[in-house]
């Protein structure tokens, strides 16, 4: 017999069994999700897109980042806010750490009042909501809110309309609140109503970037006993008489950016600050930002422009260590 000849059979290595080695699923869901804790937040997102057993399991994240992308069409958008509503029913009653939902155009404002709705019954600390600038602007519900005694930050960016006519408490534990591109209507009321309606507020950011814009609010009220740290950003044009009021007994932190000419009143003085940010425009003369460069004689940390720092130099910093630009 030929040995050359013969056949001889190669035994292939068996291909493994794909249920064999995903052994990760196979693990309890309380597990799983510990591990989707000790992710990054964007790494968790990814895994809804293994299956439909990951996708539940995002939903009891502590945190829940929910990005509405463009949608073209009603069935998109309807996707969207369902996807959104699942969610919220697979969790029930269980807290949530940091709610974030952006919306983008063409969305569903009457689904978004029962999104928020359903987002009241989880105790949340951290409540992130953005909506375009477009024509139509949300109405915050401010009644919704005002059970909710676990909220401890909030911001809303966008299409938001503020309108807040009486003075109550309508966050409790409050401590940060952001506003940004928000209108204001009823004037000045409803923004003095509202930083008075937190009565532990400590940290509070204001930026109004409506270029071409205006509402009704012709001067910020910034009234709070407890407030701590203070960032003011205004790039409204057409406002030439702007007037910010700041009433923070407490203040430590201030942080200014203004291209407005805006005039400052500060109804403490002098201000318990250990650190402060100006970059203000002096477009309009010296003036108003001599006012408010006066009533900062006590900080210790300043950081300004380079048109700010020409009025300060006129002007002696009694307990100053340190000026930055």
């Amino acid at each position: 017999m030929n040995l050359h000849s013969k056949e001889v059979a190669i035994k292939r290595p068996k291909p493994p069994n794909l249920d064999e080695t995903d052994f990760i699923s196979k693990l309890h869901d309380s597990l799983l999700l510990q591990i989707l804790y000790l992710l990054p937040e964007s790494d968790a997102a990814r895994t809804r897109t293994l299956s439909n057993r990951w996708k539940n399991l995002c939903s009891f994240l502590p945190n829940l980042h929910l990005v509405m992308p463009f949608c073209s069409n009603i069935e998109q958008v309807n996707k969207f806010h369902d996807s959104v509503d699942q969610t919220l029913a697979l969790r029930g009653g269980i807290p949530i750490r940091m709610f974030y939902l952006y919306y983008s155009k063409n969305c569903n404002y009457n689904r978004v009042h029962d999104c928020l709705c359903n987002v009241v019954n989880c105790k949340f600390q951290e409540l992130d909501i953005r909506f375009p600038n477009d024509r139509f602007r949300f109405r915050f519900c401010w009644d919704l809110f005002r059970t909710c005694g676990s909220l401890v930050r909030l911001t809303l960016r966008g299409g938001f309309v503020i309108n807040v006519s009486d003075v109550d408490v309508l966050f409790p534990c409050l401590k940060s609140i952001s506003l940004v591109s928000i209108v204001y209507y009823l004037h000045d009321v409803c923004f003095k109503n509202l930083i008075s309606g937190c009565p532990v507020l400590e940290e509070l950011y204001v930026e109004r970037q409506l270029i071409g814009e205006l509402d009704d609010m012709v001067s910020c009220m910034v009234i709070s006993p407890s407030l701590k740290r203070l960032r003011l950003s205004f790039a409204l044009s057409g406002r030439g008489d702007f007037r910010v009021v700041i009433d923070a007994p407490r203040l430590e932190y201030l942080s200014i950016m203004d291209v407005m000419s805006t005039r400052y009143s500060l109804l403490t003085e002098p201000l318990s600050l250990t650190e402060a940010h100006l970059r203000v425009s002096t477009y309009d003369g010296d003036e108003h930002v001599a006012q408010l460069v006066r009533c900062l004689s006590n900080v210790k940390v300043l950081m300004l422009n380079v048109p700010t720092l020409r009025v300060c130099l006129c002007i002696y910093f009694e307990s100053l260590i340190s000026l930055r630009f």
